[in-house]
């Protein structure tokens, strides 16, 4: 930062001081061919050219263009800044904004002369370096009066648990001292004189860190065999020392849709619902995460790009309800050909493994199936050629649940068996099956059954 500060004085010292003999009239006043130096002024030399209307208008916006970046210099080097010490991205954007924004509180300056020939117009200004920071002293105590009316009605609403009201004002007072947060801004509290900046942010802070958001219970759990597909998560308060915050944004993420967020405002109680989609993943823990939308409460109640500067990277308190799923039990049937049971095979006992690796239950004599998985195979074709037995088979995937209601089916066609027998060609047969399955078919399986 420092270097670019250094830069800035090098391209207004080098551009602001001596003009280029080739472009100035000969019969022009020195002024025009080189901006005066002084050290009770700053000065500021405009140029514009005589075709435009506006031309006069246009040279003496670059005059106080000039003065606003020899101030703005004085400003930055001048700047200890350091009441925001959570954020350092801000502080490097309040000095730059410190320096672009000199030039709207340039007043009482003088035109000292101008000068024209045919093609161009001049005109030198100078402001005088006491009555600038006169201005300036006027302009902070303005600032620090309103803010601290705004501060101290805003203490009354806390009192009163107008929490709305009182951190709206907090924003406001903070809002009308966002262009001198670099001066030393000071007041009186109680007889003791505190920095005024540092007080009203920690109380800004402390409000918004106080704010709790209750769940209507303390985990959410989820049968997913005996649940509706749609969950409502009613009702969920938001309040501030236990009294309800109305119409307050708030952001809400889950676990289980990274990187997505959806956007929520309490109703006039403080409170709102959510209403959830299951969701189709195997994971039994997932997680709602509530907080309150800062960012997009500042920016409804003020335009000040500063204020929202502020509160970019403040981080809420994150308010978490904890989600407790539990899948379905199930029980797999793999039928050889003609549905003649037989396990020529361990291909049962590999999808089981499989479900249950997923969290899926395994079902036994005490724990009963809520989904049936039944795979069923039926020989299309055999041949046997050179004492080798190829057969084709098409097998047929469907689950179940306890109403009996299918709610899933798949037929695979074309699956390929060799063996020196008739017997081992059909395991042969169905281990592709089984890689079909888990390669292909799997995904949609478990979507299935969650």
């Amino acid at each position: 930062m420092q270097k670019a500060i250094l830069f800035i004085c090098f391209i207004l010292l080098s551009c602001g001081s001596t003009k280029n003999s080739s472009t100035v009239p000969t019969n022009a006043p020195d002024w025009v061919q080189k901006t005066p130096l002084s050290s009770f002024n700053y000065v500021g030399i405009g140029m514009a050219q005589k075709n435009a209307t506006d031309y006069r208008e246009k040279a003496q916006k670059m005059a106080l263009t000039e003065i606003s970046n020899s101030i703005s210099v004085t400003v930055s080097s001048n700047n200890s800044l350091n009441v925001f010490q959570y954020d350092n991205t801000f502080n490097e954007f309040y000095r730059m904004n410190s320096m672009v924004s000199s030039a709207s509180f340039i007043e009482g300056f003088e035109v000292v002369d101008n000068f024209e020939d045919k093609n161009s117009y001049y005109v030198y200004l100078s402001l005088s370096k006491q009555k600038h920071e006169s201005l300036k002293i006027a302009r902070i105590r303005k600032a620090l009066e309103s803010s601290l009316f705004k501060f101290d009605y805003a203490k009354k609403m806390l009192i009163e648990k107008n929490f709305s009201e009182s951190i709206k004002q907090q924003i406001y007072a903070l809002e009308d001292i966002s262009e001198v947060l670099n001066e030393d801004l000071r007041f009186t509290e109680g007889g003791i004189e505190k920095p005024y900046v540092s007080v009203l942010m920690n109380s800004i802070l402390t409000t918004l860190d106080q704010i709790e958001i209750n769940f209507p219970y303390s985990e959410l759990k989820i049968n997913h065999a005996k649940d509706k597909m749609d969950i409502t998560i009613d009702p969920i308060l938001v309040k501030l020392q236990g009294k309800a915050l109305g119409y307050f944004p708030l952001i809400s993420n889950y676990s289980w849709l990274p990187g997505q967020s959806q956007y929520w405002k309490t109703g006039n109680s403080g409170v709102f619902s959510i209403n959830l989609m299951r969701n189709f993943n195997k994971n039994t823990r997932e997680r709602i995460t509530i907080s309150v939308d800062v960012a997009n409460y500042i920016k409804s109640i003020n335009q000040n790009n500063v204020v929202h500067k502020i509160f970019e990277n403040y981080q809420p308190k994150k308010f978490e309800l904890q989600i407790n799923k539990t899948l379905p039990t199930f029980e797999v049937n793999f039928y050889g050909i003609d549905r003649l049971k037989k396990r020529i095979t361990n291909l049962e006992e590999q999808l089981n493994g499989f479900l249950e690796r997923d969290f899926f239950t395994s079902a036994t004599r005490i724990n009963k199936p809520e989904l049936k998985i039944a795979i069923e195979n039926k020989k299309v074709e055999s041949l046997t050629v050179n004492g080798k037995t190829s057969i084709k088979l098409e097998s047929k995937i469907m689950i179940t649940n306890n109403n009996r209601q299918i709610i899933y089916q798949e037929t695979i066609h074309n699956i390929i068996g060799i063996g020196n027998t008739l017997e081992l060609a059909e395991q042969d047969a169905l281990n592709s099956l089984l890689d079909k399955i888990k390669i292909v078919y799997y995904d949609s399986i478990i979507q299935s059954m969650l």
